[in-house]
């Protein structure tokens, strides 16, 4: 079987299909991670967006061209949900994802820079989260559970390199991190 895999990698390096290598280089897993801030996404620039329930928005926004490289994913589950994200022109191997389960609750990205990686996670009910993303190598993350919480992750106004997380459980948390 071993031998089989081979012959069939082989001849995908000879007929020249690159997703082989591609595949393996899902969350820059081409690239060693840093010591800080994010190790981006080194694929194809891709949007995809999956909802099940009702009354759910979500918008993705590309301006880099297929040459940036961006990879953005929204999974929403629930009653009434907004998300979007945003990655600016001139950005670059930016990785954005939101995941929402629950009702009425809100998630936006922004990437500006190169090389990030932004996550949002919510679960439960009427939650919000932001993440501003300016410069480049930055990691931001926040996952909340729980009713009415609120998070804002601002990276890079002027330096870069920088790795924020949120995390909350509960009711009625606010949390603010600004990373200049």
């Amino acid at each position: 079987m071993k031998k089989f895999g081979s012959i069939i990698f082989a001849l995908l390096l000879i007929m020249g299909i690159p997703a082989v290598s591609m595949a393996n280089c899902f969350g820059g897993g081409c690239n060693p991670i840093p010591s800080c801030g994010g190790d981006g996404y080194h694929g194809c620039t891709e949007a995809e967006i999956t909802q099940i329930g009702m009354l759910n928005q979500a918008s993705i926004t590309q301006n880099g061209g297929a040459f940036s490289k961006n990879l953005a994913t929204i999974d929403q589950n629930g009653f009434h949900n907004h998300a979007s994200i945003n990655q600016a022109a001139f950005s670059m191997f930016n990785e954005a994802a939101i995941n929402q389960n629950g009702s009425c609750n809100n998630a936006d990205i922004d990437q500006y820079g190169w090389t990030n990686d932004a996550f949002i996670n919510q679960y439960g009910m009427g939650n919000t989260a932001s993440v501003d993303q300016y410069s480049s190598r930055n990691l931001a993350t926040i996952n909340q559970s729980g009713i009415g919480n609120s998070g804002s992750i601002t990276q890079g106004m002027m330096g870069s390199g920088y790795t924020a997380t949120i995390y909350q459980a509960g009711w009625a948390n606010s949390a603010t991190i600004l990373q200049k």
